[in-house]
């Protein structure tokens, strides 16, 4: 399978420091950005953000040490096809229970923790994987459907993360059927989607070459002040923003 990438996570404007990190098939994105167009996703392929808990204590060094150790699970090929989905949660599992070993070493209050979201393509299947607030969206025919499910309750408190004092076991479901070449999955940050609406996001990613940039860069400009991070993964590979531009009515054709 093809795929195209457009990621990028940044600091934002007020943050002293970037608590996001991305992962694109164990490539580390914190500051950074990454643009390819079609990449041969193998015999496996992931992408995943995975948001520092912010006020917690060390929330850098927890988004850093799980998608580390994911990274190094696929390495050693740790996920099997017959168990993927239990595998895959007992290696989070086990980055939770350390996390929150060290934070209480440290003496931390509030023990360090991050979020976990993004897609997986293994073993010829499509994983949903979801740990807290952060998003997966797919956009198809101009559209956003969110597919993750924001795991907080009616106060915004997370219900679920990796680390956090909390056991971290992550949602991870098989999708397959509901991917498609040409559909764009987005997964991010509360940076992002906290702050730019889902039309505007399904604007830039209509008519931008450069849309995980510019959905940053409209973050800060609708006030945003978080962590940004954002993955747009185009199935099937191609380019971004292939649209025309508005109809004759001025209305926008949103499908790619």
């Amino acid at each position: 399978m093809l795929v195209s990438i457009d990621a990028i996570s940044v600091k934002g404007p007020v943050r002293e420091n970037n608590e996001d990190m991305l992962s694109i098939a164990g490539r580390m994105l914190r500051d950074k950005a990454l643009k390819v167009t079609d990449e041969e996703a193998g015999e496996y392929w992931y992408a995943f953000v995975a948001d520092g808990m912010g006020g917690h204590e060390g929330g850098e060094q927890a988004s850093s040490d799980l998608l580390e150790h994911i990274r190094d699970c696929f390495t050693m090929g740790d996920f099997s096809e017959e168990d993927f989905e239990a595998d895959f949660i007992s290696s989070v599992e086990y980055v939770s229970a350390k996390l929150n070993a060290r934070s209480a070493c440290l003496g931390y209050e509030r023990p360090m923790g991050t979020t976990l979201c993004g897609i997986v393509l293994i073993y010829g299947r499509v994983f949903l994987v979801n740990a807290g607030d952060s998003r997966m969206y797919r956009w198809r025919d101009g559209m956003l459907e969110q597919l993750s499910e924001d795991q907080k309750d009616g106060n915004g408190l997370l219900l679920n993360c990796v680390g956090g004092g909390l056991t971290g076991t992550p949602v991870v479901r098989d999708i397959t059927g509901q991917v498609q070449d040409d559909d764009v999955i987005m997964i991010c940050s509360d940076g992002v989607y906290g702050s730019v609406p889902d039309d505007e996001m399904e604007y830039f990613l209509t008519v931008s070459g450069n849309p995980a940039e510019e959905l940053c860069d409209r973050a800060e400009i609708n006030g945003g002040t978080d962590n940004a991070s954002v993955a747009l993964i185009r199935v099937g590979g191609g380019e971004f923003g292939d649209s025309d531009g508005p109809d004759d009515d001025g209305r926008w054709d949103w499908a790619a």
